[in-house]
């Protein structure tokens, strides 16, 4: 299925379905996800799993009124396998992935720092927060300028 053709579904079923499934669903996501893949060069699983995708959309536009737990579940799988295949072999991530991977881990280890060294666990919450949103946001910064962005 060509990109463009999903594109189309993807906006019909979010005109089609409620607002409050639509943002479960995060269909804004996959529409910055789409326009970036107009620019990719697709590889054979890209194409599959956006086949894939394209079929979900059309089944969940048929019951979008009445939207179950279990077709979200099934478009969150379809989505995730995609997600995952454009970031594992396109290195292409959402905007801000490093600074929510890192920021944490910033945490984690201003924890350990400030309860091991400082004797102060407020300095190391400062500390550790302060390295992650800087490790992160310098990561965002260079996959932004790359192109590596949706």
């Amino acid at each position: 299925m060509h990109v463009e053709e999903l594109k189309k579904h993807l906006l019909e079923l979010k005109h089609t379905a409620d607002q409050q499934a639509v943002a479960k669903m995060d269909l804004d996501k996959v529409e910055r996800l789409m326009n970036r893949m107009v620019d990719l060069e697709l590889c054979d699983e890209c194409e599959s799993g956006l086949m894939e995708l394209g079929e979900e959309y059309k089944r969940l536009k048929m019951k979008a009124h009445e939207l179950e737990k279990s077709d979200l579940r099934s478009h969150r799988k379809v989505l995730n396998k995609l997600l995952n295949h454009v970031h594992k072999v396109h290195k292409i991530v959402p905007q801000n992935y490093y600074m929510g991977v890192f920021m944490p881990l910033g945490l984690t280890f201003g924890m350990l720092i400030g309860l091991g060294f400082l004797e102060n666990m407020v300095y190391g919450f400062t500390l550790g927060i302060s390295f992650g949103l800087a490790i992160g946001a310098g990561l965002d910064a260079k996959s932004k300028k790359e192109g590596l962005t949706f």
